[in-house]
């Protein structure tokens, strides 16, 4: 027994028009890879049980840049839904842009090298 999702009368993936003029700040839970018969393997985001996300091009370059090209390092970054308007074959249409809320961690500072002069004398 499931969900009216799980039978395929809803979908479980968030539509554009789903936030057409609306805003939304979700945590990504986890990032799923799943192959569409049409356009092949895409990363899914999932918000806890909210509809996901299956992440466009352009969306998939705005999280790679801000955090990681890697899609396991999206789990736990907030980000921002927006419902835009973008043009598409010359005609606005509705669309999903993504904003991160973390600026991009910085690599760990490198460590000192150790000081090897420790209260040894020097032989020359």
């Amino acid at each position: 027994m499931g969900t009216k999702e799980e039978y395929g009368y809803g979908s479980r993936f968030l539509r554009a028009e789903d936030l057409a003029g609306k805003t939304a700040t979700v945590t990504i839970a986890s990032v799923e890879d799943v192959e569409f018969d049409d356009r092949g393997l895409k990363p899914v985001l999932h918000f806890g049980k909210k509809r996901a996300l299956v992440t466009n091009a352009t969306n998939f370059d705005v999280l790679a840049a801000a955090i990681s090209p890697r899609t396991e390092d999206w789990v736990g970054i907030t980000i921002v839904l927006r419902g835009i308007k973008v043009k598409y074959k010359g005609k606005p249409t509705d669309s999903i842009a993504v904003e991160v809320l973390r600026p991009k961690q910085q690599p760990a500072k490198e460590a000192a090298p150790p000081d090897f002069d420790d209260d040894i004398p020097d032989f020359t």
